[in-house]
């Protein structure tokens, strides 16, 4: 039997590679991001005087930071920085301390572990004096026999726990989960808007992995002279969509880099002084007779002529006004009036 044509070969050879390339550009990025994703988060421990925080498991990096109520900052800042970067697409567990956490061993139908939450929502006032909405609770199973499962709950009432979650938010590191026992994996997930978009992008990058292995799958199936024609196909829809998702990424930074601009900008807009309440202080500390000839604002200093006033009553009168300093009085330009220069005391963070 005669083998294959040197024509069939590089026809072959071709398709080989171009199934190469299609799985590392699509399979494996898909897949790293999945791995990466899955162990890594961000714990957070609550110490005498604040926070600590660290990236588990640890890197070469070793990131770890400490948020002291004074200076009232995260220490060191640029671990800190690095930390955020990680937060960006890991979540953030808060370890609450064992003295909230309050553990109650129950008993419940093994059936029933097919929806434990609902059972533990159910039975929790049963069990103990409180509610379900009145507590984070997490649930660990120690033993099933004879049809019964033995669960061990830890629960810790949200008037305990809430204080510290608004906490850690406030102070730029917001919390997705709780630890709430020391068992691997046992979190209690808060409704977060970034846990949302990691569970979306966790789908988007398995679609593509499934979609990848599927495509290789397929490919192996076909004879050679069916799968070069199909594979063009396969690889032009796969591009596109990756393509889309990509310009979804690239949208999805342009606006969040977008809102942060926003934000500080208008942070800073409210720390500066405007004209107009420049001139509402000067109208209610300025004496009768005063006159303001001429005003001049900056971003962070300004000056007045003022007519019918003399230069001590003057500088009297704009010493009482709380958003000016370093007031200073300097030659006018007429020969009737006093010229006041001055800072603003409320244009610098």
């Amino acid at each position: 039997m005669n083998g294959p044509s040197r024509s069939k070969r590089i026809r072959l050879s071709t398709v080989l590679s171009k199934q190469a390339d299609l799985w590392t550009s699509f399979f494996s990025p898909a897949l790293a991001r999945i791995a990466r994703r899955g162990g890594t988060r961000i714990v957070v421990r609550s110490v005498q005087g604040g926070f600590t925080a660290s990236l588990v498991p640890s890197t070469k990096e070793d990131l770890q930071v400490h948020w002291q109520e004074e200076p009232a900052c995260w220490q060191p800042a640029a671990s800190f920085q690095r930390l955020l970067r990680a937060a960006h697409e890991q979540p953030v567990d808060l370890e609450l301390p064992s003295e909230l956490t309050l553990t109650q061993s129950v008993k419940l139908p093994e059936t029933a572990l097919t929806s434990l939450p609902e059972a533990i929502a159910y039975g929790l006032p049963s069990w103990s004096p409180f509610q379900a909405d009145d507590v984070y609770v997490s649930a660990t199973v120690d033993e099933v026999q004879a049809g019964q499962a033995k669960v061990r709950l830890h629960y810790v009432l949200k008037t305990k726990a809430d204080p510290l979650v608004a906490r850690l938010g406030a102070i730029g590191l917001p919390a997705d989960r709780l630890v709430i026992d020391s068992m691997p994996n046992q979190f209690v997930t808060l409704p977060t808007p970034k846990l949302a978009r990691l569970r979306k992008a966790r789908h988007i990058d398995g679609v593509l992995a499934i979609t990848a292995i599927s495509l290789a799958l397929l490919l192996g199936s076909f004879r050679v002279t069916i799968l070069s024609e199909r594979l063009e196909e396969a690889e032009t829809l796969l591009r596109s969509e990756v393509v889309q998702f990509r310009q979804m990424q690239a949208l999805q930074a342009a606006y969040t880099s977008f809102a942060a601009r926003r934000a500080a900008v208008s942070e800073r807009r409210a720390r500066e002084v405007g004209a107009y309440e420049l001139l509402v202080a000067l109208a209610r500390h300025l004496p009768d007779g005063a006159l303001v000839q001429t005003l001049e604002v900056g971003s962070s200093r300004g000056r007045v002529d003022l007519s019918g006033i003399n230069p001590d009553a003057a500088l009297t009168a704009l010493r009482v006004i709380p958003i000016l300093r370093n007031l200073k009085i300097e030659p006018a330009r007429g020969s009737r009036s006093i010229a006041a220069t001055f800072e603003f005391a409320r244009n610098s963070p």
